[in-house]
């Protein structure tokens, strides 16, 4: 019982952070998914599976060079995102 409960939380989870990536259409930074309390392991899950895809971005900025995550929706993910809306 244990293991449908936390399957069906990783499942929410994991859709709530396709429906905040696709949101973003110019990449959503993976520090607006940390703060929606989307774990990082999920990411990592979404673009092993291929529903997203993520790339390292620098940003200069008055103070100097940021480095930024951003995450992209594949086609992939949005055909998983619309079956399940």
């Amino acid at each position: 019982m244990l293991n449908r409960h936390r399957r069906k939380r990783v499942l929410h989870v994991r859709h709530q952070a396709l429906k905040l990536i696709a949101a973003h259409p110019d990449g959503c930074t993976e520090a607006i998914l940390a703060a929606e309390s989307i774990p990082a392991d999920v990411l990592i899950e979404l673009v092993r599976s291929g529903l997203a895809v993520a790339q390292n971005e620098r940003i200069v900025e008055e103070g100097g060079v940021r480095a930024v995550t951003k995450i992209w929706i594949t086609n992939a993910g949005e055909v998983v995102l619309a079956a399940r809306t």
